[in-house]
């Protein structure tokens, strides 16, 4: 005998019209697969909150998943329930809660699609027609990246093996992602943007169309991209972006701004709080505001012992943290083999 159907349970509500629909249709889909003659589950909507209540806990004790549109007066102790319980609990409309009994956690998500994203998820089955043409194309990424149920993936967005993707981030496809990159809560990646391998992308930091980030890039907390020169609300220019290109193993403090049509050369640093309007040399060390050349950094980040003034001769330093050693020629710096 086929386990039972998980039962959607919603409360009346106008926004939930299409998410009945579509679980109602998935659910029925699947039944149709698993056995031609069996009589399908659909969707049952509660007629007030007190019947989503003791229906919803019922569900939740039977291991199922439970979706509520509007918040039941007494939330907490059907909190209470979905944490005791195997099953789980979707509350969708304000305030956007998702309560995993099994794991006890409440987590935000920002509307009925990422609320039925989740409860597809959950209910590990493949999508009917009708919930796919409301959540959208499933997103094209590796098997082996995760991207947390609350972000936004939408487009071709091509994500590499080990790549994660956080609370709240957005994708806009097309663009390409590489292996092992970290986005942090509140990313926002648009189109077109190519990120390379093992990037770091922190917390409430937009990648704009324009930005090329090589392999090793770091961004720190709330840096700032730009992509028009000479922004105006009333005079538009998409497709005029001018290209920003981030070196490899560069790193970018945080609250940072990278004026658009910058060049940061490979291992360049650059500080906390600083403006960037010019391009950066490689290993260059740059703050301030605007930001100036203040010194060398280390393939390990670490600031090198080195001079600035392009006059001065070539001289050499040894890395107090790594032990590599550098030789300055003017204001270009190689490693020594």
């Amino acid at each position: 005998m086929r386990p039972a159907d998980p039962v959607v349970r919603l409360t009346e509500h106008p926004s939930a019209a299409p998410l009945v629909a579509a679980l109602a249709g998935r659910i029925a889909d699947a039944d149709a697969d698993a056995d031609a003659h069996a009589e399908p589950e659909g969707a049952v909507i509660a007629a007030d909150a007190a019947e989503a209540l003791s229906t919803t806990r019922a569900a939740l004790a039977a291991g199922q998943v439970a979706i509520v549109c509007g918040r039941p007066a007494d939330l907490d102790p059907l909190i209470a329930a979905a944490r005791d319980a195997a099953g789980l609990l979707l509350v969708v409309d304000p305030p956007w809660l998702l309560i995993a009994g099994a794991e006890a956690r409440v987590e935000t998500v920002t509307g009925w699609p990422a609320a039925a994203q989740l409860a597809l998820a959950a209910l590990g089955a493949r999508r009917s027609p009708a919930l796919s043409a409301a959540l959208g194309p499933r997103p094209p990424r590796s098997s082996d990246a995760f991207v947390h149920p609350t972000a936004v993936v939408d487009g071709d967005v091509r994500l590499g093996p080990g790549t994660k993707v956080w609370h709240f981030a957005k994708l806009l496809g097309p663009c390409v992602i590489g292996a092992g990159c970290s986005l942090g809560q509140n990313v926002v990646v648009e189109r077109g943007v190519r990120v390379g391998d093992n990037v770091r992308i922190q917390n409430n930091v937009s990648v704009y169309s324009g930005v090329v980030l090589e392999d090793d890039v770091f961004c720190g907390p709330s840096m700032v991209f730009t992509n028009v020169g000479t922004p105006r609300s009333h005079y538009p220019r998409k497709g005029e972006y001018a290209v920003t290109r981030v070196g490899r193993g560069a790193s970018i403090g945080a609250n940072a701004t990278v004026v658009c049509g910058t060049t940061l050369g490979a291992y360049s640093f650059v500080g906390a709080g600083a403006v960037v309007t010019r391009d950066v040399p490689p290993h260059g060390l740059v703050y301030g505001n605007p930001a100036r050349l203040r010194g060398w950094a280390c393939y390990c980040g670490a600031r090198l012992p080195l001079g600035v003034d392009p006059e001065a001769g070539p001289e050499r330093a040894r890395c107090g943290t790594c032990a590599r050693r550098y030789v300055r020629t003017g204001r270009v710096i190689q490693e020594e083999r």
